[in-house]
């Protein structure tokens, strides 16, 4: 889609941000200064970036379906905005209005994330490595949030580029983001839940027989069952035009690359006798660490593996000074969710999955 970025004739706080935009080097996007604007230029474009316009300007841009995206400090809730970026945005207090539909905060992006930043910015977009890997065009909904504009612009693009399927990760407790997604015939598949906590050191407690240690491509062989049978908890089984053959295949591999630090960044193991029975995956970032696979064989469940390694993960980052540790898991998941918890992960956030699929 064709982005204006409209540059602040001011260089506030908020202005850095579009720089790093630039930095970017996103296809499809024209800058221009604010003193430049003209509202026949506008129309050109599907998507606009800014810090200030005033609801004049707003209301035109919105008429024409243009998606709309403010980047700026927050203050209080505009309808003519469709994407709301405020990274030193605070939350004072909670909204306790409405607890079904939930109440409207702007994105806090982390902008050492460039992917994230890309895919709002986007606000579709075509994923290169899953298309290759699934043989089927995947595009990516980039906000979590969906209005009447960005609907249209991305059942516009669709029309254009002829994918197989839209991924779209709804916040849940946007009522209208779900009804806008269900009555645009994307179909729920996963609940996603997104837990984290603060990395401290924990006193180590020795078991007879357990060591732990860092994977070597040499351990590949012993532990890909375990990561192969993960499988049945995801978003990818529970659609069946994902062959369960690719399904495996995808979570084989994302082991393997994690152990040459070619996706995530490390894979430590749990072992049983000097046998792999476990492993953990982990991306690191700054001094923020995130699980991407966990797992433990199936005959040494409900044996306390898995806080044995998570404990260990977090001694292990702890020396690396990261803070914060995340994971992300499925709903339905109820044993990993349970291992989390009283490991001392809170739930941070829960998000929806849908799949369009139009070919």
């Amino acid at each position: 889609m064709k982005k204006l970025v409209i540059l602040p004739s001011k260089k506030t706080k908020y202005f850095n941000i579009f720089l790093k935009i630039k930095e970017l080097k996103l296809s499809n996007i024209t800058f221009i200064y604010h003193n430049k604007l003209d509202l026949k230029l506008i129309k050109k474009y599907d998507i606009i970036i800014f810090e200030k316009l005033s609801n004049t300007i707003l209301k035109k841009v919105s008429d024409y379906k243009i998606v709309i995206i403010q980047i700026g400090n927050y203050k209080s809730y505009n309808k003519l905005v469709d994407v709301f970026i405020d990274p030193f945005f605070k939350q004072i207090q909670k909204s306790v209005t409405n607890f079904v539909k939930g109440s409207f905060q702007p994105i806090q992006l982390d902008f050492n994330n460039n992917t994230e930043l890309n895919y709002i910015l986007n606000v579709i977009t075509l994923l290169d490595w899953d298309t290759k890997f699934w043989k089927k065009k995947i595009c990516f909904i980039g906000p979590k949030r969906l209005t009447s504009n960005i609907i249209f612009r991305c059942n516009k693009f669709i029309r254009k580029n002829n994918p197989h399927m839209v991924q779209y990760l709804a916040n849940c407790h946007d009522a209208n983001s779900i009804k806008i997604a269900e009555s645009n015939n994307f179909a729920f598949k996963d609940i996603r839940i997104t837990l984290d906590k603060k990395v401290n050191f924990l006193k180590k407690k020795i078991k007879k027989n357990i060591t732990f240690k860092k994977a070597t491509i040499e351990d590949y062989k012993l532990i890909r069952d375990t990561a192969i049978k993960s499988y049945k908890e995801s978003r990818y089984y529970f659609d069946d035009h994902f062959p369960v053959k690719k399904v495996k295949e995808f979570y084989s591999g994302w082991l393997k690359k994690a152990i040459l630090g070619k996706f995530d960044d490390i894979c430590f193991l749990i072992c049983f006798k000097n046998k792999p029975v476990g492993f953990c995956t982990l991306r690191i970032n700054n001094n923020y660490a995130q699980i991407g696979l966990f797992s433990i064989s199936e005959q040494y469940q409900n044996r306390g593996f898995s806080k044995l390694l998570l404990n260990y993960v977090e001694n292990e980052l702890y020396k690396l000074n990261i803070s914060n540790l995340s994971v992300v898991t499925q709903a339905r998941n109820h044993r990993a969710l349970e291992a989390y918890q009283v490991s001392g992960f809170k739930i941070y956030r829960t998000e929806i999955w849908y799949h369009k699929w139009i070919v």
